[in-house]
C-alpha cells in the first residue's frame, strides 16, 4: 500500500498535468502526517515531474499552545531534507476577536494568503497542498449536511488557479502506510479530534459507519464526483445563459427570473449571490413573490424591491 500514494500521484499528473516542466513549487506544510507525505512524494517523484524548485512554507496561526514546536518540527524537517522553508507567522485567535468573524474560517483566509505572499515575493508558480480523497468525501458530506445543490457537492478540484492538489487521489490510509515506510515523524494537531467541529464529526463518526456499509466509500465518492462534475459543467452553461438575460446593472430583473425552470433558478441565484446554502437560496427565490429581505451572510443583504433584486453589504 506505501507504493500506492505514488502511483496515484503519478497517474493524476498524467492525466490532468497539474505540475507543468520546470515547475517552482511551494508545498503549504503544517508538519501534519499529510504535508510530510506530500513533501516526501514531491521529492522522490522531482525528476519524474522535471520540478525546478521545492520549497515549505508553514504558516503558524498562533492559535494552539503547542503551534510553536510544530514551527519547530517544520524547520527542522526542511533543514534535515534540504529544503528551503519560509515562515509565517499570525495572530488569528485575536484578529477573530477584533473582527468578530469565524475563527476557522479566518485562518482559511488568512492562510491562504500568507501563502500567496509567500508564492509571489519568492518567485514560485505553484502552491501545493495536502488535501487528499477522505478530505474531498468529508467535505462532500458537509456541504450535504447543510443543504447545497449540485455545484456543493462537487467539492473541491484537484487544480483551483494557482493551488494544486496532488494527493487528490491518495486515501488517509494510504498516506498513514507511506509515510511509515519512510520512517519518517510528524506532528498531531490535537484539534483534528476535538469533534466540536463538525468535520471532525463526520471523520471520526460519521465516515466509519457509512464505511461499514460500503469499504470503498472513498472510491465510491470519487467517482460520483466526477459524474456529478460532468453534469454540474453542462448545467453551468445553462446558467450564465439565463443569467445574461436576467441581470441589469447590479440587480436582477424578477420577472425573466420567475420565468424559468426552478432548477436554473436556484443556479442563477446562486451563481449571482455567490453562495451554495441551498436553504439561503430558497429564501431568496421567496423574495421574489413576498419582497422584504433577507441577510445572507458575509455581509450580503439581498433586497426585493419593485422589479428587482438588489444585493447589498452592510457592515452588521
Amino acid at each position: 500500500m506505501a507504493q500506492q500514494l505514488l502511483r496515484k500521484v503519478i497517474t493524476l499528473q498524467r492525466k490532468k498535468r497539474l505540475l507543468p516542466e520546470n515547475t517552482s513549487v511551494l508545498v503549504a506544510f503544517s508538519g501534519g502526517i499529510d504535508s510530510v507525505a506530500l513533501t516526501l512524494a514531491l521529492i522522490e517523484l522531482k525528476d519524474f515531474l522535471k520540478l525546478k524548485r521545492i520549497a515549505l512554507a508553514h504558516i503558524n496561526h498562533g492559535i494552539r499552545e503547542d503551534a510553536d514546536k510544530d514551527e519547530e518540527f517544520a524547520v527542522e524537517f526542511a533543514k534535515r531534507k534540504g529544503l528551503e522553508i519560509f515562515v509565517e507567522r499570525l495572530k488569528v485567535k485575536k484578529m477573530a476577536q477584533e473582527s468578530k468573524e469565524n475563527l476557522e474560517a479566518l485562518a482559511r483566509e488568512l492562510r491562504y494568503k500568507a501563502l500567496r505572499s509567500i508564492k509571489d515575493r519568492e518567485g514560485f508558480d505553484l502552491i501545493a497542498t495536502a488535501h487528499h480523497l477522505n478530505d474531498l468525501v468529508e467535505t462532500i458530506i458537509l456541504w450535504l449536511v447543510r443543504g447545497s445543490g449540485l455545484e456543493g457537492l462537487t467539492g473541491f478540484d484537484e487544480k483551483l488557479e494557482d493551488i494544486v492538489r496532488p494527493l487528490y487521489w491518495v486515501t488517509k490510509e494510504e498516506i498513514r502506510a507511506f509515510v511509515l515506510s519512510r520512517k519518517e515523524s510528524w506532528v498531531e494537531d490535537s484539534t483534528n479530534y476535538d469533534i466540536g467541529y463538525a468535520r471532525n464529526r463526520i471523520r471520526h463518526r460519521v465516515v466509519p459507519e457509512l464505511k461499514h456499509i460500503n469499504p470503498h466509500l472513498e472510491a465510491t465518492f470519487l467517482r460520483l464526483r466526477d459524474i456529478l462534475k460532468e453534469e454540474n459543467a453542462f448545467i453551468h452553461e445553462q446558467t450564465l445563459m439565463a443569467l445574461e438575460k436576467c441581470v441589469e446593472g447590479q440587480a436582477l430583473r424578477k420577472k425573466e427570473l420567475k420565468s424559468l425552470h426552478p432548477a436554473i433558478q436556484r443556479r442563477v441565484l446562486s451563481t449571482w449571490l455567490g453562495i451554495k446554502d441551498f436553504r439561503k437560496i430558497e429564501q431568496a427565490l421567496c423574495l421574489i413573490d413576498k419582497g422584504g429581505s433577507i441577510y445572507l451572510g458575509e455581509g450580503k443583504v439581498l433586497k426585493s424591491e419593485g422589479a428587482y433584486l438588489h444585493l447589498q453589504r452592510t457592515e452588521c
